[in-house]
């Protein structure tokens, strides 16, 4: 004999709430089906505003909920590929830098792989030290010395974070280090880092003004500034 049942005298004196019969039915999920004729007498409102019966509404639920996992699965799935597919780029990108048997190496190493497979514009490697006469790659600059650089002081603030970030593109600051190239909109700043020491900014820059943007996930662009600063610091020193 279930609890309703041997409550039947009560239920005469204490009328039963929404609640109640709502708690016990949380309370005893095997009640109805134990008494499976009561589902021929249960009805929900439907959205299309006919009645439907117990199961097939759970029914619905639950395809409901096989079609929102499906989604999620397939996003799941879709974001490993793209990380797969971004990780072999990487292992390129660090096998070409670490290479570079020097500055115009390295600097054509970044270029080549945020052009060709990153989908980047434009790149330019800055560094805030002398560079020899040798080291002219076109993207590639020295930026020590306000004397021999106007923009001195804007390019040095640039590496003012530790870690990668994106910016729209400032015509006014960076127009100098890339001559040629009029749409820029979108950029990543690089900062690159030797012992707590900003040795130089990479900047990478697109035509699109969406193309980096604040909601980008810059971990990669963190890992690319620790290979590279790793490669100058072999490279220079």
């Amino acid at each position: 004999m279930s609890t309703i049942d041997s409550n039947t005298q009560a239920t005469h004196s204490v009328k039963l709430d929404e609640q109640s019969v709502a708690r016990y039915l949380r309370e005893n999920p095997t009640f109805i089906s134990q008494h499976p004729d009561l589902l021929a007498h249960i009805e929900l409102a439907h959205e299309c505003g006919q009645a439907t019966s117990l199961i097939e509404r759970q029914t619905l639920m639950m395809r409901q909920k096989i079609t929102h996992n499906a989604a999620r699965m397939s996003d799941i799935l879709s974001t490993a590929r793209r990380n797969d597919v971004q990780f072999e780029k990487t292992k390129r990108l660090v096998i070409e830098l670490a290479a570079a048997a020097d500055l115009n190496g390295l600097t054509e190493a970044l270029k080549q792989s945020f052009t060709q497979e990153f989908s980047a514009s434009a790149v330019h490697l800055a560094l805030f030290s002398p560079v020899k006469n040798t080291d002219d790659h076109i993207n590639l600059s020295s930026v020590h010395s306000a004397d021999e650089n106007e923009h001195y002081n804007q390019i040095q603030a640039l590496s003012s974070k530790k870690w990668a970030y994106c910016q729209a593109f400032e015509s006014v600051t960076m127009a100098a280090l890339f001559p040629g190239y009029k749409k820029l909109k979108s950029s990543a700043i690089v900062p690159l880092y030797l012992a707590d020491k900003a040795i130089g900014v990479l900047i990478i820059a697109s035509d699109s003004k969406d193309h980096y943007n604040d909601q980008l996930d810059t971990l990669f662009l963190n890992h690319v500034a620790s290979v590279t600063s790793a490669c100058l610091g072999r490279i220079r020193l």
